[in-house]
């Protein structure tokens, strides 16, 4: 059944290209991989990366992308965006397999040396996972409504998950089972059991990853409801949000409650120019701190002292322990300071008789600064923040409220994203998606206010003041601005305009 259902994602991808707009094709396939494909499950490959929830979904996309519309993926210049810092990351690859051409041994366990071909699969798995997801946002979400859309998207594959999760509320992790006949990892159950209750997973691969879903799925009914957008015209955003707020917290993840603490209230009383500018604060740090765990600026034990009054010493004693091997990690690496040990995780730490590890470590960043060095953290870190600083750059020349609105939410989304790589590790390919589509979307309406102050110089004609207003004006700006698509007929409703699946610049071929 696992392989079953992975092999079959690819013609389902092709089915959504067909009925659906591409944007929403995309969103919906990388979105609804994660939620329904096997968790931590995978069909092997030579050379490529395996076939998984995550790279079958990206594959499926690029394959329809490259079939029905390869001017507009060849007009974005792949490589001269944000992808310009995976290609670095490749690279930076070749060098870290290259100076670690020795075996490392540890007693009786002895970690193989790279190999100069293991950059092949390293390239290819950073462009599949990050490169490619990123690329497709950028080339496909050029509106406000194409952006809203993408929202939508993850609005109602909450929605759909909803029922689920109620269940396994009072069940435990259970749906994996039945539908996969078996549990992403031994330890499921046992991880699930917090505060007293459960902390559901339904099909994905950990409490923690369903947790920040529900929360990214919160944010966009936020965005709907501060639109006051309703998918469908049948369902209120307003209700939507104050209920997921309780889903949220019956999720069971001290982290995200905080995140929705900050956030939630953040986008819907806060000007979207100084949420902006929050969020680039908080991508600057996140940037720095592998900077700021080395000089010692992040207070752990005051940290490890507040989460122990809030939630017990069981979750602080577990936050004491991951930064305690983050530590030695560090320590570890500064041997290879700058490109790293290399994979077969030779960056840990092992006991020199018996070989085990000694390593307990869950956040992402120490992964990779581990397997490839400041070298490889400064490029990927700032490649997942490029979206925040790259719009935070442009907001001063958007001028319609609606896409300041979304882009606020779209970069919340990225940055608390990066911000969870800290303490964990979840890297699913929707959220670089979202990322590249709040590129697009800054990238299109900068240029748009350009061209429209160009076009009607004199403000009071009337004609202007529509050309001033992307809104109200759909297509004013495509002959000035040839990448940036026209805007589909503007409706509340989902189904108005998401079964055209060809962009409204591409003239239809003859029959």
């Amino acid at each position: 059944m696992i392989q079953v259902a992975l092999v079959a994602w690819l013609p389902l991808t092709a089915l959504l290209f067909v009925v659906l707009r591409p944007h929403v094709a995309t969103a919906a396939s990388l979105i609804f991989g994660v939620a329904m494909l096997p968790s931590l499950r995978s069909i092997p490959m030579p050379v490529m990366p395996d076939l998984d929830q995550y790279t079958v979904p990206v594959l499926g996309c690029f394959i329809m992308m490259m079939l029905r519309f390869p001017r507009r993926v060849m007009a974005a210049r792949p490589g001269t965006g944000g992808e310009a810092l995976i290609l670095a990351m490749c690279a930076g690859a070749l060098v870290t397999n290259l100076t670690n051409m020795d075996p490392q041994s540890f007693g009786a366990n002895v970690l193989p040396p790279m190999k100069i071909t293991d950059t092949i699969n390293d390239s290819l798995r950073m462009i599949i996972r990050w490169a490619l997801p990123f690329l497709f946002g950028r080339i496909l979400v050029r509106t406000v409504q194409e952006a809203v859309e993408v929202l939508m998207v993850l609005a109602i594959a909450l929605l759909v998950y909803l029922p689920f999760i109620l269940v396994e509320l009072q069940t435990g992790p259970l749906f994996h089972s039945m539908v996969y006949g078996t549990t992403p990892s031994p330890t499921t159950f046992m991880q699930a059991m917090k505060f007293g209750g459960y902390r559901p997973v339904v099909l994905m691969n950990h409490g923690l990853t369903l947790s920040v879903f529900v929360l990214y799925g919160t944010m966009a009914w936020a965005c709907l409801a501060k639109l006051k957008t309703m998918p469908f015209n049948l369902i209120a955003p307003k209700p939507m949000v104050g209920g997921l707020a309780f889903v949220i917290a019956a999720c069971k993840s001290v982290g995200v409650w905080l995140y929705a603490i900050l956030v939630i209230p953040t986008l819907f009383l806060v000007r979207p120019r100084a949420q902006l500018f929050a969020a680039a604060c908080i991508a600057i740090v996140v940037l720095a701190y592998p900077l700021l765990r080395s000089v010692d600026m992040i207070p752990i034990e005051g940290v490890a002292g507040i989460a122990e009054q809030m939630v017990g010493f069981r979750t602080a004693d577990s936050f004491l322990a991951r930064t305690k091997s983050e530590d030695e990690i560090l320590n570890r690496t500064a041997e290879r300071y700058f490109f790293g040990w290399g994979g077969n995780a030779r960056y840990m730490v092992y006991d020199e008789v018996t070989g085990m590890p000694l390593s307990t470590i869950d956040g992402f960043w120490v992964f990779q600064f581990g397997a490839g060095g400041l070298f490889r953290f400064v490029a990927l870190f700032a490649f997942l923040l490029y979206p925040v600083f790259y719009v935070y750059r442009r907001a001063g020349r958007i001028r319609s409220p609606a896409a300041l609105t979304v882009l606020a939410t779209l970069v919340w989304i990225v940055t608390l994203r990066t911000f969870d790589l800290l303490p964990n590790s979840t890297v699913d390919p929707y959220l670089t998606f979202i990322g590249g589509a709040a590129c697009g979307l800054a990238a299109a309406e900068s240029k748009r206010k350009r061209t429209s102050q160009q076009t009607s110089p004199r403000k009071t004609a009337p004609s202007s003041r529509r050309n001033r207003d992307p809104q109200r004006s759909a297509g004013a700006d495509t002959e000035a601005d040839p990448d940036a698509s026209a805007a589909p007929p503007r409706s509340a409703s989902l189904a108005a305009n998401l079964h055209d699946a060809q962009p409204k610049h591409e003239t239809r071929k003859r029959r």
